[in-house]
């Protein structure tokens, strides 16, 4: 009996995901995936420690860089007060505020301006 427990109990803990398995976003699971079918965490942490922040330059690598990115979410010139201003390029920071204080790929991403502001995006991939 006790051989049959401690078998249900071991195959019951192989079951649980890895701890230390990150989710990332559907749309990034592509470009990520190695051709073990394993997510390659090198793609954006090169080899740095996994829980380092990837540089801008990495985004800037699929994205563009952050004036490419400000151009394509840029408001229309006769753009009234109902359209939100363009996250890419803030009256308060500029283009200068790092990509990871609003895209997070392993939790849901946020609207970092949301912290004064109430901004909806509701583009804004989370």
């Amino acid at each position: 009996m006790l051989k049959v427990l401690s078998t249900i109990c071991m195959l019951m803990l192989m079951a649980i995901p890895n701890a230390n398995a990150m989710k990332i976003k559907d749309y990034h699971q592509e470009i990520m995936m190695g051709d073990n079918g394993k997510v390659e965490c090198s793609a954006c942490h090169g080899d740095a420690k996994r829980k380092t922040i990837p540089d801008a330059s990495v985004c800037e690598s699929c994205h563009g860089s952050v004036e490419d990115v400000a151009e394509l979410t840029k408001r229309p010139a006769d753009a009234g007060h109902d359209v939100e201003p363009n996250p890419h390029d803030s009256l308060h920071y500029g283009t200068d505020l790092p990509c990871t204080y609003c895209h997070i790929e392993h939790k849901e991403s946020k609207v970092y301006c949301n912290q004064c502001h109430e901004f909806e995006y509701p583009d804004m991939k989370r």
